[in-house]
């Protein structure tokens, strides 16, 4: 048996490792891949606030977008300030930093209620779970939101024997720091986490305080404030801060006006997000909720808490996938204790069993790679980087390391991790293949994505010399204007008429960007001479994305024309 000093030494360098671990999953290479999806929208807001000086009037080109709060935009605004830089890196540090913090909450509730093997096996489990790997590195509000809402549940944990005025400032202003990111959810969840124990031995009483409701009272009147300094400031500021909380937050909950998916996306997403642990955690919900009766009660808080978090998200009329991940923290968590409570018993022999065949199979794939990849270029035209074969075959002979080793020394993932004996190898594996994923194969592919090379060369022929006038047919994605970086909103032609209007009456030269899916839109009303005119520079289209169709939908192509009016 192990001394306490020995047993202090070895839960330091556990930490260590896991905290190392944590940094380089999240943060390696973060700056590497050009924005991608909704990034583009955080990245050029803020770029604006910049240009503008206005932090309370979000505008994409100008145009008005209180879509989300103003916290996520600040945030991204503070790094920048600091590093003196706006690009990829800064824009999605706020993020890779919120999942750390959402790390460090799920790990001390599990150290606080159960014990530090059941903290470190949640935090390993999940650090590398796909959706928070996914989520966690680009630049948008759903990390900070689930951050906001594990910090709560911990802070909560940690004074529940203190129901005092700090206390309930701190969870509420925490809470509704969350909600300037994304929404009320990071209000609502939180509370519907602690409502379980609040409701045990009647502990609701302390709720009717004069303590209680100052700190409420206080805290909502600092969530307000920004957005009635942005309405008192709005001059021609067409959007309303306060009118689009109630839009996406309650009226998109009761009525939705879009993301009207089907309600059964969570039972398949919420597994989903918790890859590679889905095995194991199908078998620790199954397991828990069979016994949920004998559970002692703060397992059966845990157990409670999840049921009523999930039910809030079932019922609310509008679904997305994402809108689950403040749901995973409690996931992680339920199954470290399902599988530290069990023992050697049959869950968990059977839970260890099926993560293992999943996670040899996924080694297995990647070190079939070189076969796979040639059956894929003969379906779809697609050419893998050198990098990524080398990747990919490294990392699936990497991740079986930890099956040796599990042989060779029974004890010393154990020990390194700070978990359980038979889960250490598993959770090894796992991150090697998760981080492998996300910090090396991922990167390797950037080579094909295109649009920011073509936005580059643009930025570079409209600076001149000579400074040249733009245009874009339609429509322009916050991406391309972030790395545009242009010094004023782009002009919009909406129409055919207006690409005619547009070369007729201007003489100084001039570049029109548009989507080739839409060119044959505007082409024809162009007289002769300049619609047998090839554009001058385009988005490259790569083999496996002409095949079929010849031409891919969203890629870009440009014309410059000099200043000569027909």
């Amino acid at each position: 048996m192990k001394s306490p000093s020995e047993s202090r030494v070895r839960d330091r360098y556990s930490t260590i490792l896991f905290w190392t671990a944590a940094c380089l999953l999240l943060f390696w290479g973060l700056g590497e891949r050009s924005l991608w999806g909704p990034e583009g929208r955080w990245g050029e807001i803020t770029r604006e606030m910049f240009l503008t000086g206005d932090f309370f009037h979000p505008a994409i080109n100008g145009n008005p977008y209180f879509d989300k709060p103003l916290l996520t935009y600040w945030l991204i605004a503070l790094v920048s300030m600091v590093t003196g830089r706006l690009n990829e890196w800064t824009v999605r540090i706020p993020s890779a930093a919120a999942a750390l913090l959402g790390l460090w909450a799920t790990v001390d509730v599990g150290r606080r209620l159960w014990s530090g093997k059941v903290g470190r096996t949640a935090g390993w489990m999940l650090l590398t779970t796909y959706g928070i790997l996914y989520w966690g590195r680009p630049g948008t509000a759903d990390m900070e939101n689930l951050a906001a809402i594990a910090l709560a549940v911990a802070w909560y944990w940690a004074r529940r024997e203190k129901l005092n005025l700090v206390t309930y400032l701190v969870f509420y202003l925490i809470c509704f720091l969350g909600a300037q990111t994304k929404g009320l959810t990071a209000v609502v969840v939180p509370i519907l986490i602690v409502l379980p124990d609040m409701l045990r031995d009647r502990r609701w009483r302390a709720l009717f305080t004069l303590s209680h409701v100052a700190a409420l009272v206080l805290v909502v009147a600092f969530y307000l404030a920004p957005f009635i300094y942005a309405e008192t400031t709005r001059a021609g500021y067409q959007e309303s801060g306060l009118a689009l909380v109630f839009r996406e937050n309650i009226q998109r909950y009761f009525e939705p006006f879009d993301h009207a998916a089907p309600f059964y996306i969570y039972f398949y997403y919420l597994p989903g997000f918790f890859l590679p642990w889905a095995p194991l955690l199908l078998i620790a919900l199954a397991g828990s909720f069979l016994s949920i009766k004998r559970m002692n009660p703060r397992t059966r808080w845990l157990a409670e808490a999840l049921i009523l978090v999930f039910c809030f998200f079932l019922f609310s009329g509008s679904r997305r996938s994402y809108y689950i991940l403040p749901m995973l923290p409690l996931c992680a968590l339920l199954t470290a204790v399902f599988f530290e409570a069990h023992g050697t018993g049959p869950w968990k022999r059977l839970g260890v069993g099926l993560q293992g065949g999943l996670l040899i199979l996924l080694a297995s794939l990647e070190i079939l790679s070189p076969a796979i990849w040639t059956f894929v270029k003969t379906r779809t035209d697609f050419v893998p980087p050198d990098g990524l074969r080398l990747l990919t075959l490294g990392i699936g002979l990497l991740a079986l390391v930890p099956w040796v080793l599990r042989r060779a020394a029974p004890n010393l993932l154990a020990t390194l991790t700070g978990t359980d004996n038979k889960l250490a190898p598993l959770i090894v594996t796992g991150a090697i293949l998760m981080g492998g994923l996300f910090g090396w194969q991922q990167q390797s592919l950037e080579i094909y994505r295109t649009e920011s090379p073509f936005v580059r060369e643009l930025k570079t022929r409209v600076a001149g010399p000579p400074a040249k006038e733009i245009a874009f047919y339609q429509i322009v994605s916050p991406k391309v204007l972030f790395v545009l970086d242009y010094p004023r909103p782009v002009r919009i032609l909406p129409d055919p008429d207006a690409v005619l209007r547009y070369f007729n009456t201007a003489t100084e030269p001039r570049i029109l960007v548009s989507r080739n899916e839409l060119v044959e839109k505007w082409l024809s009303v162009l007289p002769e001479a300049w619609r047998n005119r090839p554009p001058t520079w385009s988005d490259k289209i790569l083999p496996w994305e002409q095949r079929g169709s010849g031409k891919w939908s969203g890629k870009l192509s440009a014309w410059e024309f000099q200043g000569e009016a027909e």
